[in-house]
C-alpha cells in the first residue's frame, strides 16, 4: 500500500523497477535503487514546484479532521505490536471525547434521559 506522497513520488512505474531489484547483481542493484531514489525525489519536487499542488488525505476536505484520522491511515503501516498501540490510542481518544461530551452538557444528558425514559 503506498502513501499519498509515495504516490506522487513513484509515478513513472518506479515501483516496477524497484520490483526487479532483487533480481540484479549486487553492484546493479546499487545503481538501480539509487537512481529510482533520485527519480523518486525528481518527481516530488516537481509536484511540489507546481501551482496549488498539495499532497493530503481525502478527509483533510470536511472540517471535523483530526488526530483519529491520522492514527486510522498510521494503523494501515504498523506491524501487528504497533497496531495494538494505536488501537488503545484510538479508544482512549474516544473515551476522552465521550467524557468531553458528557461534561459539557450535563443537563441536555438529563433531559435525553427524561425523553427516553420509560413510562
Amino acid at each position: 500500500m503506498l502513501t499519498a506522497i509515495d504516490q506522487v513520488a513513484n509515478h513513472n512505474h518506479l515501483q516496477m523497477i524497484k520490483a526487479a531489484v532483487p533480481y540484479l547483481r549486487p553492484q546493479e542493484q546499487k545503481f538501480i535503487a539509487v537512481c529510482t531514489k533520485l527519480l523518486e525525489l525528481q518527481n516530488i519536487m516537481a509536484f511540489f514546484s507546481g501551482s496549488g499542488t498539495d499532497v493530503s488525505a481525502c478527509s483533510m476536505e470536511q472540517e471535523n479532521t483530526g488526530i483519529t484520522d491520522i492514527l486510522n491511515d498510521i494503523r494501515n503501516y504498523c506491524d501487528p505490536s504497533e497496531q495494538e498501540i494505536v488501537d488503545r490510542c484510538l479508544m482512549l481518544l474516544s473515551t476522552l471525547e465521550l467524557y468531553s461530551a458528557a461534561a459539557q452538557s450535563p443537563e441536555q444528558t438529563s433531559e435525553n434521559a427524561e425523553k427516553f425514559a420509560p413510562v
